[in-house]
């Protein structure tokens, strides 16, 4: 008995060791599994947070940071332009501007002349971001424990002539709060910066410097894809001529008939013709009543021989209405047609069809479409035709389509010039005496943008409006689209370009000085 007893006593001992080591087991290995599902919980946290910040996320966020760094900046240059680099890095001062506008929201006075640096403005940064985003993130037991974007990795250019174009890197990295999980992502980012509708800074900062503060010139960057280079805004001519005498740009309206965006000439306003060029045969052209109230006529039909008169025989002309000539084939002898001769503008191109005329805006307010031309002989339209020295035809007369340069001119648009500063060059001191072969952009100048006398007579040209050179008169083109336009005084608003100009742009064809009707 007392050997079962003892028996019995250490079975069940055994037994009961075996039940409390399994136990014990079991519990070790759901502590375990505890443990190794908290740390998965944890890491799964951070990886889910992290992975919510995606490539395209993190561009959204930096283009509306560097879209808002860089209108600050243009803005700031118009007062304040940003200093230059050194000879091998103009726009070093810029980068560090903008680095420190997409990091902080703020940049150093030492950027800029002046002494004035940009402040701090919440919610405008990158680490402002990273901030409110850390608070976020320490909700669910993560925080930001490294946030970087490498100065050396900024770079900022330009990629076209109206987009800047940026790259950086952005190192970040999370934890959990215990500190046992953690995940990190580089970013690389690159975008690009429409500048349409920014200011022109240099153009505002100048013409402050020039008029003062209520002359000052805010003209915004627009762009049309039809004007990429000067080559493309060429005036053309579309027919020669035979003869007429004088310049002028107007609308045109018909002596018999009507065609598209041309209306005839009994449906204009007796006060409204003196804006219109009279077109028809000669004697279309006399039979149209009140026919002397247009401003200048394009005669269709061929011109007749009757009289003629060289420079030793001249005979006498009346002057009150209107009588087309030519030239003979002897270059010193004019030929008259028989009929009264007019002291306006006029011009013989038996070529010319109405429909292949150029199509204007008429700038009355109406929203209505006209075709227009530039006509352009040789007398001068204050003069009667009755003086044979002066040649009725020169080499370049004709009728002339300059409707897109006037577009160009008129709507403030930018076109491509190496002889010009690119965009970011806009924003640095001297904005003017820089150029960009691949990026350089200007515009022309005209109306209430420069009202004033400080630009009398001058190149409209933005990078030579400032520089005081005179200009040479452009016919056709705003403040000098005939003879009384560009020679009333004051001269407030008359186109003129330089030398160098006429030729970037084609204008030589009507430029005041071709030896044709002159513009003074």
């Amino acid at each position: 008995m007392d050997k079962k007893g003892f028996l019995f006593t250490v079975t069940v001992f055994l037994v009961l060791t075996y039940i409390l080591l399994s136990v014990s087991v079991w519990v070790k290995g759901v502590e375990t599994s505890e443990r190794a599902y908290s740390e998965f919980y944890k890491e799964s946290t951070v990886e889910l947070a992290i992975e919510q910040i995606t490539p395209a996320k993190m561009d959204n966020v930096t283009y509306i940071i560097m879209n808002r760094a860089l209108y600050r900046l243009n803005e700031h240059a118009i007062d304040y332009p940003v200093d230059e680099g050194p000879e091998d890095d103009e726009l070093e001062s810029l980068r560090a501007a903008m680095y420190e506008l997409l990091m902080e929201g703020s940049a150093n006075e030492s950027y800029f002349k002046g002494a004035t640096g940009l402040g701090k403005e919440a919610n405008s940064s990158l680490n402002t971001w990273a901030t409110n985003l850390n608070a976020s993130l320490l909700a669910i037991g993560v925080y930001i424990s490294e946030f970087e974007v490498p100065e050396e990795s900024f770079k900022i250019g330009q990629s076209s002539k109206n987009l800047v174009n940026y790259s950086f890197t952005i190192n970040l990295k999370m934890k959990d709060l215990s500190n046992t999980s953690s995940v990190s992502r580089d970013y690389e980012i690159k975008n690009e910066i429409e500048i349409t509708g920014l200011v022109d800074p240099a153009l505002a900062r100048e013409s402050k410097e020039e008029a003062g503060d209520e002359l000052a010139v805010y003209r915004m960057f627009f762009f049309h894809e039809d004007y990429p280079d000067t080559s493309s805004i060429e005036v053309s001519k579309q027919v020669s001529i035979k003869g007429g005498q004088g310049w002028l740009y107007a609308p045109l309206a018909l002596a018999d008939g009507t065609a598209e965006h041309i209306q005839e000439y009994s449906n204009i306003a007796p006060s409204e013709r003196r804006h219109y060029i009279l077109v028809g045969d000669f004697d279309e052209i006399m039979d149209a009543s009140n026919h002397e109230m247009f401003s200048g006529y394009i005669v269709t039909s061929e011109a007749s021989t009757t009289d003629a008169y060289c420079d030793d025989d001249p005979i006498e002309i009346e002057s009150d209405t209107f009588n087309p000539i030519e030239y003979t084939e002897d270059p010193d002898c004019v030929q008259y047609l028989g009929n009264p001769s007019t002291s306006k503008p006029f011009v013989v191109a038996p070529n010319f069809d109405v429909d292949d005329a150029p199509v204007c805006p008429m700038l009355d307010g109406s929203g209505q479409m006209r075709k227009c031309a530039l006509i352009l002989a040789k007398y001068n339209p204050n003069q009667v035709a009755n003086v044979p020295s002066r040649k009725n035809k020169v080499s370049g007369a004709g009728i002339f389509d300059v409707e897109g340069f006037r577009d160009f001119v008129m709507c403030g648009f930018y076109t491509h010039n190496p002889a010009a500063p690119s965009y970011l060059q806009h924003l640095l001191e001297d904005s003017y005496s820089r150029s960009d072969d691949d990026y350089g952009i200007e515009t022309f100048v005209i109306g209430n943008y420069a009202n004033s006398s400080v630009y009398d007579d001058v190149s409209r040209l933005d990078r030579e409006l400032f520089d005081g050179a005179d200009g040479i008169k452009i016919r056709g083109l705003p403040g000098c689209k005939d003879f009384s336009m560009c020679s009333d005084e004051p001269i407030t608003g008359i186109f003129a370009v330089s030398e160098a100009v006429k030729e970037d742009y084609g204008l030589e064809k009507i430029a005041c000085d071709n030896e044709a009707a002159g513009c003074d």
